[in-house]
């Protein structure tokens, strides 16, 4: 078969199995790459050794993270200003250090695993997900371009709120085992078994549902100011940026809540608290309250703080999953010098604390900020007392790229997840208003300054992906592992 290929062949197969699955993602979100990208990656590791294979899952990966994350380079170079050699360096060092993972795991599975037998492939599908979850934890985490995320819109989606994002993650890797049995002589009565169960199962989850209305609908208006960055931080920045999007909201009738996005106006929240207040009690006056992205600034401790609050009442929620290079410079005494490459305004914030939950519209909000979205650990702390979600976002960093609308995707998955409808108000696009079954009632444009209104449905219950977490899919992945290493063991014995 494929593992009989010249090396070259196998190089360019692996390569263009690692970009097609990034397809798999919004924007093109064509869900059939996934399994059938994996299953191409994993029929060329049958029969190979430790070294191939973890050369191929390497060249998987810079194919698959190549294609996916582009996007870095666009933010380096456009919005953190960095020179186009540093911001080209910087996105290859990105994608190289990346695709470490699934080297590492297919070199692992070609040494302990029988990857020319059935039980070893279906182990190594339980490989991915444990390479998924080492991805999402390890030097804090890129939780980004999970293959449980492609499951949106499909009949496998029940997987996310019963099992979360690995858990379907490692459903695509067991259909992409099934691709590999079903093309492979001897194995395809075993791959159609398995691809006829996977979905048998997969349809019987669409109609369950694991939460329950609860109280009122909440009419909700999210301001898109759709400010250019360089704009933003001008001069007269902080100024400008609050005009737009007092403007914005001053019109506003018959809403329960109005939302703007992260960092809406780039200030302290202490020096535009008299305008933010005015307005707020102008809101109030018509039923409304006012929540927005913005910094503060605790003095005691010399910290800045990326922060969401609630003007009203004047609670604050401080983010606590910063993005590296771009919020903080990690061991910065070592890596001043990028520091000084890199202009990227308030990069040198402090994480917060806290489980993200919010009083507000008569509800509990669960709220998090940018990227923190992509982090289902951050997201489940607020439940089940959150009926809802937001996320304020400034999406602004990413351009005209991929990342916007994987952005959203992932916000959708948040919302499957938890079983809670999620308000995603962006500066740039793209806001949405997500019910909690993951369906769109809502959204803007990308690079439009408009308000986009709707209502969402809080929720209370507990899905199975909140109360138990990641356990399930681990465990799954730990024991398919286990009976693939006993499999190999006793084939040898036998041998």
């Amino acid at each position: 078969m494929l593992q009989h290929l010249p090396r070259w062949a196998v190089a360019g197969l692996a390569l263009g199995a690692g970009g097609a699955g990034a397809l798999a993602f919004a924007p093109v979100a064509l869900f059939p790459l996934a399994p059938l990208a994996l299953a191409g990656w994993f029929a060329l590791l049958l029969d190979a050794t430790p070294r191939r294979a973890a050369l191929t899952g390497y060249l998987f990966g810079l194919g698959f993270f190549g294609v996916g994350t582009t996007w870095i380079f666009n933010s380096l170079l456009v919005f953190g200003q960095a020179p186009l050699l540093v911001a080209s360096a910087l996105t290859v060092l990105f994608v190289l250090a990346l695709a470490v993972y699934p080297a590492l795991l297919a070199g692992l599975a070609a040494r302990f695993l029988p990857l020319d037998r059935p039980a070893g492939l279906v182990a190594l599908a339980g490989g991915v997900v444990l390479m998924e979850f080492a991805r999402s934890w390890l030097f804090s985490g890129f939780p980004w371009l999970l293959f449980g995320h492609t499951v949106l819109d499909t009949p496998l989606q029940g997987w996310l709120p019963l099992a979360g994002e690995l858990g379907a993650g490692l459903v695509v890797a067991l259909l992409a085992v099934a691709l590999v049995g079903i093309a492979r002589p001897g194995w395809r009565a075993r791959g159609v078994l398995l691809a006829a169960a996977l979905m048998a199962v997969s349809l019987a989850l669409v109609p369950l549902r694991w939460v329950q209305p609860q109280g009122d609908p909440i009419a909700v208006a999210m301001m898109q100011g759709n400010i250019p960055q360089e704009r933003k931080w001008a001069a007269d920045g902080i100024e400008y940026s609050f005009d737009v999007y007092a403007a914005l909201t001053e019109p506003l009738s018959g809403v329960d809540l109005v939302v703007w996005p992260e960092t809406a106006v780039p200030a302290f929240y202490i020096e535009v608290a008299v305008g933010l207040e005015r307005l707020s009690d102008r809101l109030e006056d018509e039923g409304a309250e006012l929540v927005t992205g913005i910094f503060a600034f605790d003095h005691p401790q010399r910290a800045i703080f990326n922060s969401v609050m609630h003007v009203p009442s004047g609670a604050g929620y401080n983010k606590r999953q910063l993005v590296p290079f771009g919020e903080f410079i990690p061991l910065r005494d070592r890596l001043a010098w990028l520091d000084r490459l890199l202009e990227i305004p308030m990069s040198d914030l402090t994480p917060g604390e806290g489980d993200g939950r919010m009083p507000m519209a008569g509800s509990i909000a669960g709220v998090s900020i940018c990227y923190e979205s992509a982090y289902a650990r951050h997201i489940r702390a607020a439940l089940p007392e959150a009926g809802f979600l937001i996320n304020v976002s400034n999406d602004a960093w990413f351009g005209d790229s991929l990342a916007p609308a994987q952005h959203l995707q992932i916000a959708r998955v948040r919302a499957v997840e938890t079983g809670r409808p999620m308000v995603r108000a962006t500066n740039t696009g793209i806001s949405a208003l997500i019910d909690a079954r993951g369906g769109i009632t809502a959204r803007s444009g990308l690079f439009t300054r408009e308000v986009v209104r709707g209502e969402i449905q809080p929720q209370t219950g507990r899905t199975p992906a909140v109360a138990l977490a990641e356990a399930p899919a681990l465990l799954a992945a730990v024991l398919l592992l286990g009976f693939g290493v006993v499999s190999r063991r006793r084939h040898r014995l036998r041998h």
